[in-house]
C-alpha cells in the first residue's frame, strides 16, 4: 500500500475540532434514532396510518414497514445533490443544510395527524415527511465520513467510527424511550398520542446539531473548486469504485435495518411481549457504542479490508444456527443473546471501518459524493426494505429462519465486493499519500 507518511504521533484534537467531530456525529445520532424509532413503532403506524376501510392486519403491517422503505427511495437523491454541494461548497456547509432538513422531516413524523383525523391523507403525508428525512439522510453519512475521515488520516478509522457508536447511542436511547412509552402507557394512551412522545424528544436533538455545525470547523483535506463538477466525474471514471463500493455497504446495510425490525420480527412470529421484544435491542444499542472505535482502531493498526471479510464470513456462518436457535425456545434472553452476537460482528468488527473503508477507496475531491451515493444505494438495496421483505418472505414461507437466509446471501455479495475492492484501495492510498 505504500509507505505511510504521516506522523504517527497522536495529535489531540483542538477545541474546534471536538466541536467539529461532536456536531457531525450528533447530526447521525439524530439520523439513527428517528430510523430506529420509526421501526420500533412501525405496528402502531400500521394501526393508526395504514388501517384505512379494509385494509388491517398484515397487510397494513406490511404497508408501515414499507412506509419505512420510502425514505431509502429519497437517500439516492439526497447524496446525489447534499453529496455535490459538500465537494463543491464544503462538508461543513453539507451537515448544516441535512440537519436542517432532518429536523424538519423529524418534526413531521411527530406531528402529522391519524387517520381517524384526516382520513387517507394521513399515510401519504406520513410518507412525505419520510422522504425529506431520507433525502437528508441521503447525503449525511458521505458529508460526516469525509469529515471524520479527513481528520487524520492514519487514524481515519478511529475517527470515522465515532458516528458508529453515536449511532449506538441512538439505538439504546430509541429501544428505552420506547420500552418506557410501553411501560409507562397502555396501548390505547400510546395510539391516542403518547408514541409522539419519542418523537418529540428526537425533534429537540436537530436545532442543537445545526447550532453545533455552525460552530464547527471545515475539513482540512477540502479544497474549494467553483467549475468542479462531482456527479459527472464519478460517472465518468469511478462507477466501478461506486459499484464495489455498494457491495461491501451491504452487510451492514442488511444488519442495521435487520436489528431495526427484530422487534416487531419478536413480537409477530415469535409472540414475544412488546417490552421483551425491545430488550435485545436495548441490549445491541450498549454494545454498539463501545465497539467500533475498538475495532476500527485494529483495523488502523493492521488491515481493515482482511479484518471485515473474517468478521463478515463468521456473521455469515453464524446468523442460521443461531435463529434455529432462537426460534426453538423463543424467549427475550435468548433474543438478547443473538442481536448482541450479531451485533459484535456487524456493527463492532465490519460495519466500524466501512468508512475509512470508503475513505480509502474515493480520493478527496470526490470524497462526500462517491460516499453518499454509495451508501445511500446500499441502503436503499439492501437495508430500507429488508423489514417489509423479510416480513413477507417469513409470513408466505412459514419458514422463521428466513431473515437469516437474506442476511447469509447478503454477507456472500459483500464479501466477493471485499475481494474485487482491494487493487482500488491500493491505487487511492499511494495516490493520496504520495
Amino acid at each position: 500500500m505504500g509507505t505511510q507518511k504521516y506522523d504517527p504521533a497522536f495529535s489531540a484534537p483542538t477545541h474546534g475540532e471536538i466541536i467539529t467531530i461532536l456536531a457531525t456525529t450528533l447530526g447521525g445520532a439524530l439520523e439513527w434514532y428517528d430510523l430506529l424509532l420509526y421501526g420500533l413503532f412501525s405496528v402502531t403506524f400500521s394501526r393508526l396510518f395504514f388501517s384505512v376501510g379494509q385494509t388491517g392486519g398484515s397487510l397494513a403491517l406490511a404497508l408501515s414497514l414499507g412506509s419505512f422503505g420510502v425514505a431509502f427511495i429519497a437517500r439516492p437523491l439526497g447524496a446525489a445533490w447534499l453529496g455535490s454541494w459538500s465537494d463543491r461548497h464544503g462538508r461543513r456547509s453539507g451537515l448544516i443544510v441535512s440537519s436542517v432538513l432532518m429536523t424538519i422531516g423529524t418534526g413531521a413524523v411527530a406531528l402529522v395527524p391519524d387517520s381517524q383525523i384526516i382520513g387517507p391523507f394521513a399515510p401519504v403525508l406520513l410518507v412525505a415527511s419520510r422522504v425529506v428525512q431520507g433525502f437528508a439522510a441521503g447525503g449525511e453519512f458521505g458529508s460526516a465520513s469525509a469529515m471524520l475521515a479527513e481528520r487524520d488520516p492514519a487514524r481515519r478509522g478511529f475517527y470515522s467510527s465515532l458516528q458508529w457508536s453515536a449511532a449506538g447511542f441512538s439505538v439504546t436511547l430509541a429501544g428505552s424511550l420506547t420500552w418506557c412509552t410501553h411501560q409507562i402507557f397502555t396501548d390505547a394512551q400510546i395510539d391516542a398520542g403518547a408514541w409522539r412522545l419519542p418523537f418529540l424528544f428526537g425533534l429537540l436533538m436537530g436545532p442543537f446539531a445545526t447550532w453545533l455545525r455552525l460552530r464547527g470547523e471545515e475539513s482540512r483535506d477540502f479544497v474549494r473548486q467553483d467549475n468542479h463538477l462531482p456527479l459527472r466525474e464519478i460517472f465518468d471514471k469511478d462507477r466501478k469504485r461506486i459499484l464495489l463500493g455498494i457491495g461491501v455497504i451491504g452487510l451492514g446495510a442488511a444488519g442495521s435495518a435487520l436489528n431495526v425490525y427484530m422487534p416487531t420480527y419478536a413480537r409477530t412470529f415469535l409472540h414475544l411481549s412488546e417490552t421483551g421484544s425491545l430488550a435485545g435491542t436495548i441490549v445491541s444499542g450498549i454494545v454498539s457504542i463501545v465497539l467500533p472505535p475498538l475495532f476500527a482502531t485494529l483495523g488502523d493498526k493492521s488491515n481493515r479490508r482482511k479484518m471485515m471479510i473474517v468478521a463478515a464470513g463468521i456473521a455469515g456462518l453464524c446468523v442460521w444456527p443461531l435463529f434455529e436457535w432462537l426460534t426453538l425456545a423463543p424467549s427475550t434472553p435468548r433474543l438478547m443473546v443473538v442481536q448482541s452476537i450479531l451485533t459484535v460482528l456487524i456493527y463492532g468488527a465490519y460495519f466500524s471501518s466501512v468508512p475509512a473503508l470508503l475513505a480509502d477507496i474515493f480520493p478527496p475531491r470526490n470524497r462526500a459524493s462517491s460516499t453518499a451515493l454509495a451508501y445511500a444505494a446500499s441502503q436503499l438495496l439492501f437495508g430500507g426494505f429488508t423489514p417489509a421483505l423479510v416480513s413477507m418472505l417469513t409470513r408466505s414461507s412459514e419458514l422463521l429462519t428466513m431473515p437469516a437466509l437474506y442476511f447469509l446471501i447478503i454477507a456472500i455479495i459483500s464479501v466477493t465486493s471485499l475481494y474485487l475492492v482491494a487493487p482500488l484501495i491500493c491505487t487511492t492510498v499511494r495516490k493520496e499519500l504520495s
